[in-house]
Parts: structure tokens; sequence; C-alpha cells
């Protein structure tokens, strides 16, 4: 952990160690949270940064679920969510558990605790990777930058060439191979797959198959009645950056996908990526379009009343990375966090985050 994290972590632990959360629930909490996570996981490497900012440690998370619970949160579906808020927030304050991607650990890790707890969760699915066509290009990534001192990369004509020897070089190394990845278009993005596999030597479908969700867990987990599934495209694609009928089949194919593999029908989904730059008003129109009750962004608020009138650009609060633990939970759910952040955001971005 870097020094700045370190302070970030004193920062928010002395937030919630004075009582603002306390203060703040009344009028910032809203009628629930929605939690986005991606991986119930403890990574094992220091350089594995694509994992450690996906991640939440088992602990941390049956924490979350405990303390939740104890504090008297209902917890619900993503179709128990909207229902709630189109009868304006009728009953107690809800707490909505959702993963995306469709990572093992949702099953190995994720899966046990909310049985051990008997609460339910809804599980976004890139159906692409499920079916083992498109690979989770950031694991490969983990694995090359974990393993390379210097790292050559050949993209639209241009070379970069991308120190990797320390792990601050390592960690900025990735970030800047993540940034191209998430701008890249579905082919484009399977060619640098290809191209990075041939050069270091790390197999990105392999990486996907050890650690992606497979379809018999997936009706495991179906069979429960505890877990709900919403469809996250079929290859992860920065929606904005394609166009309108590109947008339009990642989106229906991969409901229609993931409706193949549980047998129910699909009514949610969660936007890749889910900032202003990658889901706007086309993608909103698109969802509701095709049919769907709801689906989720990256912008962090809770849930309030008035979002029964953007049910296809909810927010949703984050809960992996380095900042994880009692603290940032406390933080996230009273409604501290997003409303600082807000607040400390140039005005160009409160209005884009008031406006999505």
């Amino acid at each position: 952990m870097t020094i700045g994290q370190s302070l970030t972590r004193s920062a928010l632990g002395a937030l919630s160690a004075a009582g603002i959360p306390r203060l703040m629930t009344r009028r910032h909490a809203g009628i629930g949270s929605i939690l986005a996570l991606h991986r119930v996981h403890e990574p094992a490497g220091a350089a594995e940064f694509g994992a450690r900012r996906m991640s939440i440690s088992p602990a941390n998370f049956r924490q979350a679920v405990g303390t939740l619970s104890r504090r008297g949160y209902d917890f619900v579906t993503m179709s128990e969510a909207v229902t709630r808020l189109e009868a304006a927030g009728a009953g107690r304050r809800f707490a909505c558990l959702t993963f995306d991607d469709g990572f093992a650990d949702t099953y190995g890790a994720a899966f046990p605790i909310c049985k051990a707890f008997g609460v339910p969760m809804t599980v976004y699915l890139i159906s692409g990777v499920v079916r083992r066509t498109v690979p989770m290009w950031w694991l490969g990534l983990d694995r090359i930058v974990a393993g390379n001192d210097r790292i050559e990369f050949f993209h639209g004509g241009t070379a970069d060439y991308l120190p990797a020897a320390t792990l601050n070089q390592k960690r900025r190394a990735y970030f800047r191979l993540a940034n191209w990845f998430v701008s890249a278009p579905p082919d484009a993005s399977r060619a640098a797959c290809d191209q990075l596999s041939r050069r270091f030597d790390v197999d990105f479908m392999a990486e996907t198959d050890r650690n992606a969700l497979t379809v018999p867990m997936i009706r495991e987990m179906q069979a429960s009645g505890l877990v709900e599934f919403g469809a996250h495209t079929v290859s992860h694609a920065n929606l904005r950056r394609l166009d309108a009928a590109e947008a339009a089949r990642e989106i229906g194919d991969s409901v229609a996908d993931v409706e193949a593999m549980t047998g129910a029908k699909v009514r949610h989904f969660a936007y890749p990526y889910g900032a202003a730059h990658a889901a706007g008003p086309r993608e909103f129109s698109l969802c509701r379009e095709i049919g769907l009750r709801s689906a989720t962004t990256t912008r962090m608020a809770n849930v309030f009343p008035a979002d029964r009138a953007r049910l296809h650009a909810l927010p949703r609060v984050t809960l992996n990375g380095d900042y994880q633990g009692g603290a940032l939970l406390d933080l996230l759910v009273s409604g501290t966090l997003p409303r600082l952040r807000q607040a400390l955001a140039p005005p160009g971005r409160r209005l884009e985050a008031q406006q999505t």
C-alpha cells in the first residue's frame, strides 16, 4: 500500500471513529444501498493490482453482511429493491448485494457466506466470459505485470515501452494498460490479449477458465432461491464507445444468453465500468427499450425515493479495493462518503453526477 493509500485509510477511519456516519444517516442514507462487489477473494501478491482493486476479503465480506444484519437492514434482490422504489420506499432500509462479472469465488466464497446468513444476492454475468469466448483481460495483465520488469505493448500503430521493475512502476504499467483496455472495442481487446499472450507466454483464456463461473455453478446458485442473475454485456465492452446497434447487441445478446443459462427471465442489467464515460442517456434508453426492469451504474450514492424516476440509471456504492472493513461500510451506507465525494468534485463533475 502506498503512503497516499495509508493516509486515506487513516482519514476514513478517523471520520468513522468521530461518529460522522451516525449523524449523516438520517438525511443521507436514503431508503437503502445497492452494494457493488466483484470478488470475495484474498489476493496473494502485492502486484495483483486488478485483483486487489476488485476484491473484498472473505472475512471483511462476512463482517459486512453481519454488521448490516445486526443494524436491521433488509437484504433484498434487485427485483425487490425496484419493487420498494416503485412503492416510494416502503419498508425498512435495505441492502442489495450485487456482484459483477461472474467470478468463480462468487460461488466458492460469497455464496456460502450468503447462505449461512440466509441473505440473497444478485449476480450480473458477462455472458461471453461464462461461455469462455471472451477473456477476463485484467487477470492476464496481473500475471504479465507481476512477472516482468519491462512490458512492450503495440496498439494502433503505437508502441508503449513500460518499465515494471519496482512495485510503483508495476502499478503505473498495470493502470496504463488497463486504461487502454477499458476504452478498446471488443475485437481490439481480444487481439491485444492474443498479442500479449504470445509475447509474454500468459494464457488469458486459461486464467479466465480458472477464475470464472461455470454454467453448473450458476444453475446450482439459481436453484437455491437466494441468487438472482442479471446481465453485464457479452464482452464487458464500454458501451459508449460502440455505435447504437453494437451497444444494443451487447445488451440484448447477453440478456438472452443469461436467460438460456439460468432458465429464468432476466430483468436487470449492470453497465460495464458504469461511470459517465461508459453509460449515458443512450444506454439508459436501450435498456428501457429492451424491456429491462432496472440497470445500475457506478455513480456513488445511496438509493432515494426519487430514483424510481431513473430505474435504468440506478446508483451503487462500491465495496472492494484497498479501503475495506467496518469504517468504509459505515461511511458508504450512511451516505457520508458519497456526499463528501460529491462536495469535493469539480462543479462540472457534480452536475454530471446529478444528471446520470
